[in-house]
């Protein structure tokens, strides 16, 4: 049975295919990316004859869409990678304004600093401590640092050690229950504070730093979905039976209380395929259907 669906959706599409050839447009080739505008499509894992349909979100910090679900999954990422790693101190590393020197950025300093506080904590310990660092600014525009690590570091010792590399000697260490973790961390990583967090810092600078032992995101694995430079309303219009269809509450659009398409599911279209080889779709595809059918 699974063979014949197969064999028909091969059949129709390469037929579509020869009848119906249409290239990307100009317009269409030089469309920006925005958040939500392209879509992402790809065969659906134990589903014959299936396709998913994805609304494309940017899942930048910046967004004000996207901000917020990307921050509660980044909480409950350094929560999952404390609990591993026993990470259940909580150190406030402040910078001393009078030692930042003249001209210079204190998010770029205060990173200096970090650094060459690492090499101290190596040294006094023997070995690299793993760590989880969130970049957050005063008031008064002077950056500072929390550092999630495991080890127990006496204050005082903090203090000395913070103020020899140039950072100064305000500083705060205090245990943290690893199971809170997430709702600790809600404090400093709220939406209001990281984006003002952001406006203070260059484009592409982050705010969370790690120690090589950890990774916050790991590499994407090659996939068999692929991009579409078209919207997904675009693409659910040129569906005859879209399926499992669903729409999604984004934060720019609560306060009209309205909800965005954000997935469904449908037969291989040519609009989702566009200029694709649709042989080389299809039997990368076959593979992923037939998972999970037997």
């Amino acid at each position: 049975m699974g063979v014949e669906v197969f064999g028909k959706v091969f059949l129709h599409l390469t037929e579509f295919k020869v009848n119906c050839i249409r290239r990307e447009t100009k317009i269409e080739a030089k469309t920006k990316f925005g958040c939500g505008t392209f879509s992402v499509v790809g065969p659906l894992k134990g589903k014959p004859g299936k396709f998913g349909n994805k609304a494309l979100f940017c899942g930048s910090y910046r967004c004000d869409r996207c901000r917020n679900p990307k921050l509660k999954r980044v909480r409950a990422r350094i929560g999952e990678i404390a609990t591993k790693h026993k990470l259940q101190r909580m150190a406030t590393l402040t910078l001393d304004p009078k030692r930042v020197p003249r001209g210079q950025r204190t998010d770029r300093y205060i990173r200096e600093c970090w650094r060459e506080m690492r090499n101290s904590l190596a040294r006094e310990y023997g070995e690299s401590l793993d760590f989880v660092g969130v970049l957050e600014f005063h008031k008064n525009k002077v950056a500072h640092l929390h550092v999630l690590v495991g080890r127990y570091i006496p204050q005082a010792w903090l203090s000395r050690a913070w103020e020899s590399v140039g950072g100064g000697r305000v500083v705060d260490i205090r245990y943290v229950d690893v199971h809170r973790v997430s709702a600790y961390l809600a404090v400093y990583l709220a939406g209001e504070k990281v984006m003002r967090t952001l406006e203070l810092l260059p484009k592409r600078a982050r705010i969370f730093t790690t120690s090589r032992s950890i990774v916050l995101w790991g590499k994407k694995q090659k996939g068999t979905w692929w991009l579409r430079r078209k919207g997904l309303s675009e693409l659910y219009d040129a569906t005859e039976k879209p399926e499992n269809v669903r729409f999604e509450a984004v934060d720019d659009l609560k306060a009209f209380r309205l909800e965005l398409l954000s997935y469904f599911e449908s037969p291989p279209l040519q609009e989702a395929i566009g200029n694709r080889n649709v042989i080389g779709v299809l039997k990368a595809a076959i593979p992923v259907w037939k998972a999970g059918t037997s």
